[in-house]
């Protein structure tokens, strides 16, 4: 599979790029030119020609979007608040979707996370208590822009209606490009709280109830790639954490 990846440096994004590669895949990495790798090799290195591919450009940029989907089969995006800025997500969105209309890809695996869209109601109480009070650290400048609270679930939602209803920028529909149908294949993963750990494969994903529970980057990597590797099911979300916190 060739699969083009959306989310810069944040945790998940660099995760699934290492599970990817390991498992044959080849990823084309879209980049801000200012994104420092951590391994120079990746990128300098003619040995991972064959497996990676990094396209850097700006943000604004459709056609580094256009050229990081060019041949390629399917698309993960997984934007984080600490690498891209939370108010950036719904646009870049549309920008990755127009960018998959102009080049015929239609698979997409979009990360967000657990509270975000329909899940919200799902929440138990300590998941609650735990946002509302990031929220106040956040609002007070507090607590670091990445912490999970209900601005950047709001964040995560705006996204989601975006995948949801197929949403393309139409300012730069208006600057050239006809087309107003996407026919997106998508299929969104809402993890639970992110903390450090190695891929483990004791995760659940449900649609329905999951209790605040919590989940590796690298867990999360791996569920996005079986959802692109077996077709997991499309239109639909599902919600992702440790069996032990998921009923």
């Amino acid at each position: 599979m060739r699969i083009a990846v959306f989310g810069g440096l944040g945790t998940v994004a660099s995760e699934f790029i290492v599970h990817a590669m390991a498992a044959g895949h080849f990823v084309s990495w879209f980049l801000r030119e200012q994104d420092q790798l951590a391994d120079e090799d990746l990128e300098t290195n003619p040995e991972y020609t064959s497996v990676l591919r990094i396209v850097r450009g700006a943000t604004s940029d459709i056609s580094k979007y256009q050229e990081t989907l060019r041949d390629t089969t399917a698309a993960l995006v997984a934007f984080d608040a600490q690498h891209t800025p939370a108010h950036h997500w719904a646009y870049q969105q549309k920008m990755v979707q127009l960018a998959m209309q102009h080049e015929h890809v239609s698979r997409l695996v979009v990360v967000t996370s657990h509270g975000a869209g329909s899940s919200r109601r799902l929440l138990d109480w300590s998941t609650w208590a735990r946002l509302n009070i990031n929220q106040a650290k956040y609002l007070l400048g507090l607590a670091p822009a990445h912490n999970t609270c209900w601005s950047l679930l709001a964040q995560y939602t705006a996204q989601e209606q975006v995948v949801i209803n197929g949403e393309i920028p139409q300012d730069i529909l208006n600057n050239g490009s006809t087309n107003t149908e996407c026919g997106l294949e998508w299929t969104i993963l809402r993890p639970g709280v992110l903390v450090d750990g190695p891929a483990t494969g004791t995760y659940l994903a449900s649609e329905e109830h999951v209790f605040g529970g919590y989940i590796s980057p690298a867990d999360v990597a791996d569920c996005a790639l079986k959802a692109l590797e077996d077709e997991m099911d499309v239109g639909k979300c599902f919600s992702i954490a440790y069996s032990a916190r998921v009923a």
